[in-house]
């Protein structure tokens, strides 16, 4: 159905038991699709060359009928524009142009530099540029799903998805491929905190898991951290008995703005990374050139062997502050201590003008946390 689109003409439309379309007669290509529900979306039909595209350009009545034209009509230009010419023939070339353009700029790049390494790489890596599609997203989810969890699965979708759509502004392809594939389940928020026995019993647990495995487990409960830091923990890092996270390492709302964060090592966790043989740059490694990745498999094991399920990694931060906080009969650690071991930044104006480090402060709640590994909290 073509008509002469207006607002009240936009408006008098009424949904049908399955969806329909309606064109514009002013501007050629130009779509309003109706849905069984009501909702009322505008697209755009048009061309690069020989294939033809359909581009998605907002929802009635939030677009209205007059702003839709002028998108409509913008939208043909851009893809008539030539696309910049840059030495980018498959999706592994694309990841290595958006992580040059990106890498500095976002908090997240670690996990999706794992993601793009762990499952893309290997799955669509080689595939065309040109040839990429909504299929290659869905495969890759399916994929995931059957090998790690729907909750992952959906991770890595949510990662990349952002990869195809600088893609598409930057004039790199002609049309986002993605912008249509839901991501699937997410994860919910957590507060899940491991119980005295649990704790101690994850500890006992991972003894049954030989270098790198077994070590990094205890290494990530005696120092609180996050779980991509302690897995990446270098030699390098280690001066006496303070380890030293780098600013590019820690996650800041803006990533100019993250700095460098200091982990004294309790008398435990100093002497477990002491025990570690130095096969390369990394202390937990079986490659030596590059950090392990645990994972749901680690994590399902220790959870098997401990005696409970339903924990994820980073309920060992959670609970190692609880821990800290809980204290012992002689010590308890007050919470802003805690913030400056786990590494969280203070934003209050006092923050402008405090520099001190809180290194001893911070030794001491540690001790208290490798304690609770033989005495119960």
């Amino acid at each position: 159905m073509k008509i002469r689109l207006n607002e009240k003409k936009v408006a008098d439309l009424k949904p049908a038991q399955v969806g329909y379309e309606v064109r514009d007669e002013l501007v050629r290509g130009l779509i309003l699709r109706v849905g069984k529900k009501g909702q009322k979306v505008w697209e755009i039909m048009t061309f690069r060359g020989s294939k033809r595209l359909r581009v998605r350009l907002g929802t009635f009545p939030g677009l209205s009928v007059k702003e839709a034209r002028k998108k409509a009509e913008a939208a043909k230009e851009v893809a008539l524009s030539p696309l910049i010419c840059i030495d980018t023939k498959t999706v592994e070339d694309l990841f290595a142009s958006y992580k040059a353009a990106k890498e500095s700029k976002m908090r997240s790049w670690r996990d999706v530099q794992s993601v793009w390494d762990n499952w893309a790489l290997p799955r669509i890596g080689h595939v065309r540029v040109a040839d990429i599609s909504v299929h290659h997203g869905l495969d890759l989810r399916d994929y995931v799903a059957s090998q790690s969890s729907e909750i992952r699965a959906g991770a890595v979708i949510r990662y990349l998805r952002p990869m195809f759509a600088w893609a598409a502004d930057e004039r790199i392809i002609s049309a986002h491929p993605w912008a249509g594939l839901k991501a699937g389940a997410t994860a919910e928020a957590r507060d899940r905190v491991l119980t005295s026995l649990e704790w101690t019993s994850l500890w006992q647990a991972s003894f049954s898991e030989e270098y790198p495995l077994g070590p990094f487990a205890r290494a990530l409960m005696l120092s609180a951290q996050r779980l991509t830091n302690v897995a990446s923990m270098r030699w390098d890092e280690i001066h006496g008995d303070v380890w030293t996270i780098p600013r590019q390492k820690m996650k800041a709302t803006r990533t100019s703005k993250a700095s460098a964060h200091e982990v004294p090592l309790s008398k435990a966790l100093a002497n477990l990374i002491a025990e570690q043989p130095q096969i390369g740059p990394f202390v937990f490694t079986t490659r030596g050139d590059r950090p392990i990745m645990p994972g749901s498999r680690l994590k399902n094991r220790l959870g098997s062997v401990a005696g409970f399920g339903d924990w994820r990694f980073h309920d060992v931060r959670r609970s190692a502050a609880t821990v800290m906080t809980v204290g012992n009969s002689d010590v308890k650690v007050p919470r802003f201590i805690v913030e400056r071991v786990l590494g969280h930044a203070d934003t209050s104006v006092t923050a402008v003008y405090d520099r001190a480090s809180y290194r001893e402060e911070k030794r001491e709640a540690l001790e208290v946390l490798a304690a609770s590994v033989t005495l119960p909290f």
